[in-house]
């Protein structure tokens, strides 16, 4: 069997093979379990290639879209959200005649197309040729495996722990499965193969005759194959170090065998000329640098309109109003943006501000055996924080819930539990159903407790020198309100899997209660005020930090700690407590029709928010962070009382406080990546879900508490729900356009910026984001463009602008 197609060249190199094998594996996203589900740039890997280059790459190997369609773009031209004058400025920058692109829009040219040559891998080949289903055989078989040792389920069928590849080739030579599907011989076979992944590699790539560019892109398909199971195999590695493919090299080594067993076990010592007629498949597909135009001409529309209500900058010397009764700190997350518009509304006297929902807290949270990273991924940890439990919490526990919760995240058990459980489970559904049950309880000791802190990973001056960087990045200074809110987020939703996918992106994919509470008794702290003031920093004896917590299912704000709050702040608490509730109510009511309660009396619409979120049968409990497209650092003088439809990340910053562009450099290599991240995610998830989107909710079977499948096996699968970015005629909801990011700071603060961080500079330059400097003295932006730099940018005049988002103009 091994001199299978030798006469195909030359052997390459070991080396060679590897660096391909390693470079694709690089390809590869990240993706975490669903207690600790993150959004993440699908198209991670791609970062510092051009958007289109890697749209076109995706579209090539895996089948994958990266862009809309040219019908998607024309209904959004037929409905004015794009016009002549975006297009001229898109054309503009490409260098491309506007008025082709107008004549493709409108029907009158055809769009241009360019051949795709799809290299399939020999089981396709095979597939085609004969008309059998090998391909989906051993893909299914490639995730069995990599379900069995995700989960740790090697140890059970007698295999010892080890790196996948030697574990699946242990355990394939006694695995009867393929050969009772007609792969005859299969087991004697791989026990001829080399025992680690890198020898299998070389020497089935050798046997083969792939070479060059054509083993990348095989290399790339056979993973694309099993896209959700190699992302969740990138995670571990890539924590450790984005350079090291870890098991997916093992991965990619599984499938490559499985491809070569397919021909050598069913004697096919050479491809058919019939089959070989099928080694590169050439399709017509749309141009994706059109498309590309396209997307360009569409957010100019958008970005015209959205950014064209940011208010004009106040004088530096005009005097800011006495001192407000309260400063409330919420993530930057968009679902931040309607609350603090409808709470400042109620009340003129509150001011508000954005920071990431981590509040500066990166922070390590043990609580009944488990640690969890509460910060964005792309930090680490600087703390632990440990649960502390009271008998009376212990006692009070419902062991029920957490057996129930066991139960359903046992791979053994996943699709019986209700039944092992029997009616008592059922009559907690039908209570659940009818929102009988408490919507917002919380566990771990999230919400209430005590907690404490590492001190031996965190002394009393490291300690100071965090409270300094908390009210610094916050943008605080010499204002400070009698209290102070921090207010962190999380979500609530019943028999949801991705339910941490609706929690904090600045968590790590949880609430940031927890988060919340440890900045503001952090800040309170007597010794920490007494080490501030040392450090120039002036607080008033009379501000006290205030932890709270926003529902985002049902915009209801929980005050925490309250039994830390002086008896001389119990005024202010009421006032506040009544004006959150009012704030609420209003969100509620302007969401009321996305989630189909339209024209609801206002009575009954709390209700049925609470329900949603206790409903085991909902499934979209709410739209999460769909329709965001927008990352704004600026003052909030630009973005108060500016209705941003809860579309935009909002961040505090003041340029003239950030000389050396500390918060600024914090700023575009944290929150705003983070942000991209989410962007991205929605973005592809919309697209397509085929390959970057998990599916239809109702088809979810978990795979413990790793992630979800649809139906009863096969691939992983990552990225969001057809629910969360489609509505209920299929129809988009969110629509997929890339972050527009407006800093307001000068120009070459930025620039300084972007030029120490190339990742960061990636994102711009290669078009994944769009980055707008906004002039900290004027109205005037500028789009930075890539290879051409800053151009002015001249938004519609807002008394013309009609909401940047049309609940009419979903196209699918």
């Amino acid at each position: 069997m091994h001199h299978f197609v030798e006469s195909i060249g030359a052997r390459q190199s070991a080396e060679t093979i590897l660096n391909d094998a390693i470079q694709t594996c690089l390809l590869i996203p990240p993706l975490w379990d669903l207690r600790n589900f993150v959004a993440v740039n699908p198209f991670l890997g791609f970062a510092s290639q051009p958007f289109s280059q890697a749209a076109r790459v995706l579209t090539d190997r895996l089948d994958a879209q990266s862009l809309p369609v040219l019908a998607d773009y024309q209904a959004r031209w037929r409905m004015g959200e794009f016009g002549p004058e975006d297009l001229a400025s898109a054309a503009a920058r490409a260098g491309f005649d506007p008025t082709r692109l107008e004549a493709i829009l409108e029907g009158r040219e055809r769009m241009p197309l360019r051949p795709s040559l799809t290299p399939l891998t020999l089981a396709e080949r095979i597939d085609q040729a004969r008309g059998t289903d090998w391909r989906d055989q051993t893909t299914r078989a490639a995730a069995r495996w990599c379900a069995v040792y995700a989960s740790d389920g090697g140890r059970f069928v007698g295999v010892a722990r080890q790196r996948l590849y030697p574990s699946w080739r242990e355990f394939a030579q006694t695995d009867r499965s393929l050969e009772i599907g007609g792969l005859r011989g299969f087991r004697r076979w791989v026990g001829t193969l080399p025992e680690t992944a890198e020898a299998a590699l070389v020497e089935l790539s050798q046997r083969h005759g792939l070479d060059g560019p054509e083993r990348l892109a095989r290399f790339h398909r056979l993973l694309g194959g099993l896209f959700g199971w190699a992302s969740f195999l990138r995670r571990y590695a890539w924590e450790r170090d984005p350079n090291d493919p870890g098991d997916v090299l093992d991965l990619l080594a599984i499938l490559l065998a499985l491809d070569v067993a397919v021909a050598e076990c069913c004697g096919i010592n050479t491809i058919s000329s019939d089959s070989d007629a099928h080694h590169l498949t050439p399709r017509m597909v749309e141009d994706e640098a059109i498309r590309v135009l396209l997307q360009d001409a569409w957010e100019d529309g958008v970005a015209r309109r959205l950014l064209g209500r940011l208010v004009a900058p106040p004088s530096r010397t005009e005097a800011k109003p006495n001192r407000p009764r309260v400063q409330a700190v919420f993530c930057i997350d968009v679902r931040s943006e309607p609350l603090r518009r409808h709470l400042e509304a109620v009340a003129s006297d509150i001011e508000t501000r954005g920071f990431a929902g981590f509040f500066g807290v990166a922070l390590a949270w043990r609580s009944e055996g488990k640690t969890d990273a509460r910060c964005p991924v792309l930090l680490k940890p600087g703390v632990t924080v440990e649960h502390r439990v009271a008998t009376s919490e212990l006692s009070n526990r419902p062991r029920a819930g957490a057996v129930a919760a066991q139960l359903q995240n046992a791979p053994a058990s996943a699709f019986s539990f209700v039944e092992i459980l029997g009616p008592a489970y059922g009559l907690k559904l039908t209570r659940d159903a009818l929102a009988l049950g408490d919507a917002g309880s919380s566990c771990c000791g999230e919400h209430t407790g005590g907690f404490q802190l590492d001190h031996a990973e965190l002394s009393r001056q490291a300690q100071l020198d965090l409270a300094v960087g908390i009210l610094q990045n916050m943008g605080f200074a010499d204002r400070f309100a009698r209290l102070i809110l921090l207010c962190g987020h999380e979500s609530h939703s019943a028999n949801n899997p991705h339910a941490a996918g609706l929690d904090c992106g600045a968590c790590g994919g949880h609430g940031g209660a927890i988060n919340a509470r440890v900045a503001a008794a952090l800040l309170n702290d007597p010794a920490i005020r007494t080490g501030l003031v040392q450090r120039g920093w002036s607080l008033p004896s009379d501000t006290h930090f205030l932890p709270g917590v926003h529902d985002t299912t049902t915009d209801e704000v929980r005050l925490l700690d309250l039994e830390r709050l002086p008896q001389s702040h119990r005024d202010d608490l009421e006032r506040l407590a009544a004006d959150l509730k009012e704030a609420g109510r209003r969100v509620r009511q302007e969401r009321a029709a996305d989630l189909g309660l339209a024209n609801r009396p206002l009575s009954l619409l709390d209700r049925r928010f609470k329900r949603r979120a206790a409903d085991w049968s909902e499934v979209r409990p709410e739209w999460g962070l769909a329709r965001n497209c927008a990352f704004i650092a600026a003052r909030r003088e630009r973005t108060r009382g500016v209705n941003l439809e809860g579309r935009a990340f909002l961040h505090e910053y003041d340029a003239a406080r950030d000389p050396e562009q500390s918060v600024l450099t914090l700023i575009l290599t944290a929150p705003m990546v983070v942000a991209s991240w989410i962007n991205l995610q929605y973005f592809a998830s919309t697209i397509d879900q085929a390959t970057f989107g998990c599916g239809d909710k109702a088809l979810h079977n978990r795979v413990g508490g790793l992630g979800v499948v649809l139906g009863n096996g096969g691939d992983l699968r990552g990225g969001l729900a057809v629910q969360s970015v489609h509505d209920a005629q299929g129809r988009w909801f969110h629509e997929p356009l890339r972050l527009q990011v407006v800093v307001e700071a000068p120009r070459e603060k930025i620039e300084r910026v972007l030029a120490a961080h190339p990742s960061v500079y990636d994102l711009v330059r290669g078009g994944w984001v769009r980055l707008f400097a906004l002039d900290p003295n004027s109205d005037q932006l500028a789009l930075y463009v890539p290879e051409r730099g800053w151009e002015a940018w001249r938004c519609q005049d807002p008394a013309q602008a009609r909401p940047a988002f049309s609940p009419d103009s979903t196209s699918r």
